[in-house]
């Protein structure tokens, strides 16, 4: 099969957040068995990198939009940085589009090539109308703003993923699917280190609005149930917001996030806000850690029955201190290696593809 992946960001550094890894790791394994070419599309020149594992070509244009463009595409209710029909046609001719039985792309900049092909895949979108809080007349107003953007695609001619069910639901087309994120169990994995006491560990990036909502509610929770715990936090970002939250140690960057969060008698993660699989619970999961997670935090994860005996799932924060009390202990790492592998993930990408290319074909389109 000839995938062309189309990208407004470099796929190259598996850790730079979410939506890397799924693309580094998705296209690293179809193109082990597939033709797979990769067209990257910045607003600035990069040094480019002309070989990613078996990938055929990959090409990179240089496109900026000004503010005028950008707030056209909001009066039209796109996302700002979508690109015209007429400068993706222009890709679209430059790059002889028509040759791919396939082209996916991440992010919304590039759903005009509806237009153009029949077999496209937005991939990984969430619907970020979900993670918008309505406390303002502001807040209502951007969450008004993205639920528009979310019903305009679902009118496009093209199929959206999305790796949980909750964005599933959001978006009305029957072009749909759902196929849900992947761990490197390799790279994650436990180590055999000492074991910081009285300790919970998070991990992400420190300045994601979204992370940053559930520190600042996770130490709180600690404060209020009187757990005399500190929470360390592990990931890039800014650390300077985080200063006057007294029982909140800013471990930032490390080279082994795996043998970092192994340090820590428990790994909390209680989420606000937010939509999609998150990363970082897989990546805690593959590693062995002893998990205190609430609803949210487990968004689309498959098999809840089964992962209840291996996290700790809690309906209310006051079971918290129980389960430290108590040093109940779990581990996810079976249930990661059964459901969780990215070559998995990559493989159920193939069957769509195919299912796909055969319904256009029986649709009688070329």
């Amino acid at each position: 099969m000839k995938i062309l992946y189309v990208l407004d960001f470099k796929p190259f550094c598996e850790d730079k957040d979410g939506l890397t890894k799924i693309y580094y790791n998705l296209i690293k394994y179809i193109s082990k068995n597939n033709d797979v070419d990769l067209l990257i599309v910045l607003e600035d020149k990069i040094d480019n990198i002309d070989n990613f594992y078996n990938v055929k070509n990959i090409f990179y244009e240089t496109i900026k939009l000004s503010e005028f463009e950008k707030n056209i595409n909001r009066l039209k209710y796109e996302y700002s940085t979508t690109l015209s029909k007429s400068k993706v046609k222009i890709l679209y001719d430059k790059y002889d589009m028509k040759q791919y039985n396939i082209i996916h792309t991440a992010h919304l900049f590039f759903s005009n090539i509806s237009f153009y092909h029949t077999n496209i895949v937005i991939g990984a979108t969430d619907a970020s109308s979900l993670a918008m809080s309505e406390n303002t007349l502001r807040e209502k107003l951007r969450k008004f703003y993205y639920k528009k953007i979310e019903d305009i695609l679902s009118k496009k001619d093209l199929w959206i993923h999305t790796v949980t069910q909750r964005d599933y639901d959001r978006y009305k087309t029957d072009k749909k699917f759902i196929i849900t994120n992947g761990v490197d169990s390799e790279k994650y994995k436990s180590y055999n280190v000492g074991i910081i006491k009285q300790s919970f560990v998070f991990h992400g990036n420190l300045d994601y609005i979204v992370n940053k909502d559930a520190i600042f509610y996770m130490s709180k929770v600690i404060k209020d149930i009187g757990c005399k715990y500190k929470l360390y936090i592990v990931g890039r970002g800014e650390s300077e917001i985080y200063a006057l939250l007294d029982n909140v140690v800013v471990v930032g960057e490390v080279d082994n996030i795996a043998k970092e969060i192994s340090k820590y008698e428990f790994y909390l993660i209680l989420m606000t806000t937010g939509t999609g699989i998150k990363n970082k619970l897989l990546e805690a999961m593959s590693c062995e850690c002893n998990i205190v997670a609430n609803n949210l935090a487990i968004n689309g994860l498959e098999d809840i029955e089964s992962l209840k005996y291996s996290i700790n799932l809690i309906d209310n924060v006051d079971e918290i201190k129980n389960i430290v009390l108590n040093k109940v202990d779990k581990n996810a790492r079976d249930y990661i290696l059964e459901n969780y592998a990215w070559e998995r993930f990559s493989n159920q990408f193939i069957i769509k593809y195919e299912k796909i290319c055969e319904s256009s074909l029986s649709a009688g389109k070329k």
